[in-house]
């Protein structure tokens, strides 16, 4: 039996890499598929389209870093992973609106607390 062949039938909580991949992707919630991606990762941690995947689900949480963090991961195993550069960029462009729209609003509150200094 091969080194690949052990590691697929190799078990975490009574299931292989591929079942859990396809629980994962089968998953309607995306917390239970991020955990169910980090079961995959557990054993394949140098599967960037499982960190693609994941970071995916932490866009749809708006958890924009976390999100990040994971295609970062995918393009450090797989630096020429177009898929995986274009979430990144989409996730970043994401988190910019947020930081924008913060730093916005701290600014209008600035001029409203100078305008009435005793509210």
């Amino acid at each position: 039996m091969s080194f690949l062949d052990k590691l697929f039938k190799k078990k975490i909580e009574g299931k292989t890499v591929e079942e859990w991949y396809r629980i994962a992707v089968d998953e309607n919630d995306p917390g239970k598929k991020i955990k169910y991606f980090d079961k995959v990762l557990e054993f394949k941690p140098g599967f960037a389209g499982a960190w693609n995947l994941r970071g995916l689900e932490f866009v749809i949480l708006k958890k924009y870093e976390d999100a990040i963090n994971s295609f970062d991961k995918a393009l450090e195993i797989q630096p020429g992973y177009l898929e995986a550069k274009y979430n990144k960029e989409d996730a970043e462009t994401e988190l910019r609106k947020i930081k924008t729209a913060e730093n916005f609003g701290e600014k209008e509150e600035k001029k409203t607390e100078e305008k009435n200094p005793n509210t």
